[in-house]
């Protein structure tokens, strides 16, 4: 198992943490890179994950609980967002080539995912963050991550939430809905974009994108593209400089008019 840098979940490695406790072993005695990462295979079912908490959320004592992803080059992959279920969140910080694959999260506390930190680097993949106390996922001083087909759903505030300079995120034809209050929240100078033709922001409790504080979204789809629709207060809500524009095949902005939101409270 150690020379084929592959940990299986439950067969080989009874628990999620003891798994990533091995991973890093593996990738210090394997020597492990980008292209022959350690890599963590997940079968079907429920699986606990406990973690620490870190941070603080608006206020509250807590503002993740997760596993931590504790090495570089690892990818985790479930047997489908709809098979795999990891109950509890992933803490991501300082480490890069991160991959998690075709599984689905939720979290009775803190966010699905939280990664944060200029080194992070992490890609997400057909997976689903579903009822999180919190964000779904939460990017945040410097970070950067790409989702790819990924579903966040139901979480007890934001789908996907952004804050920091530098912070960069990027989702692919991804679905953020019925989220408790914005699908996409943005601020503090973050930058988010936003491809390919199913992407879909919907349902949302309050806003579909929020963007606050010099925060950028853009969106590379036409204008007339249904990407936001049918949320609560507003789909499109920007303030203190913040900027949701759909960028143009040309490479120019086009940005929609949406209403005067001024004296909403930037509350989050």
């Amino acid at each position: 198992m150690l020379k084929q840098n592959v940990i299986r979940v439950p067969e080989g490695c009874p628990t999620m943490n003891q798994a990533m406790e091995l991973a890093v072993v593996f990738s210090v005695r394997n020597e492990c890179t980008r292209v022959n990462p350690v890599k963590v295979e997940v079968g079907e079912g429920e699986h606990v994950m406990v973690g620490v908490a870190v941070g603080g959320w608006s206020g509250l004592n807590t503002r993740s609980v997760g596993c931590n992803i504790g090495c570089n080059n690892i990818t985790i992959v479930g047997k489908g967002k709809c098979k795999t279920t990891l109950l509890g969140g992933f803490y991501v910080n300082g480490k890069q080539n991160v991959k998690i694959e075709q599984l689905g999260v939720t979290t009775e506390v803190g966010c699905g995912l939280f990664c944060e930190g200029s080194r992070t680097n992490v890609d997400v993949t057909e997976c689903c963050f579903q009822k999180c106390q919190y964000a779904g996922m939460d990017v945040d001083e410097g970070a950067t991550v790409t989702a790819t087909r990924c579903e966040f759903m139901e979480n007890g505030n934001s789908g996907v939430t952004c804050r920091g300079a530098n912070t960069t995120v990027r989702l692919n034809d991804s679905t953020i809905h019925h989220n408790g209050w914005a699908g996409l929240a943005a601020s503090d100078g973050a930058v988010v974009d936003l491809h390919g033709t199913k992407t879909d922001i919907h349902s949302n409790k309050v806003d579909g994108i929020y963007a606050s504080a010099h925060a950028k979204v853009n969106i590379h789809l036409p204008s007339q593209h249904n990407t936001i629709h049918d949320n609560g207060d507003a789909n499109r809500f920007q303030q203190a400089g913040g900027s949701i524009a759909n960028i143009n095949a040309d490479g120019t902005f086009t940005h929609v008019v949406v209403e005067d939101t001024s004296e909403e409270e930037d509350d989050y």
